[in-house]
């Protein structure tokens, strides 16, 4: 149901650059502290363990955010 690490999408909502009313509390506020996260740090490689981090926690939680995946990855 979720697509590839690869896909543009991820680093977007880990950039900030996508907008996302989360359902999930949890999945907002993971999605901010990556947003902090990233430009604290900067660079291409936190941006790789950002996206990790972000794809994890959605592989994970899959069956509870899957009106969040359907809204952001349609």
């Amino acid at each position: 149901m979720i697509p590839p690490k690869a896909d543009e999408r991820w680093s977007r909502l880990v950039r900030g650059d996508m907008r996302h009313q989360f359902r999930s509390v949890p999945a907002g506020l993971m999605v901010s502290r990556l947003n902090r996260s990233l430009a604290e740090a900067g660079g291409h490689s936190s941006m790789e363990q950002c996206v990790d981090q972000l794809y994890e926690f959605f592989q994970k939680y899959e069956r509870l955010l899957k009106d969040d995946i359907t809204v952001i990855f349609r």
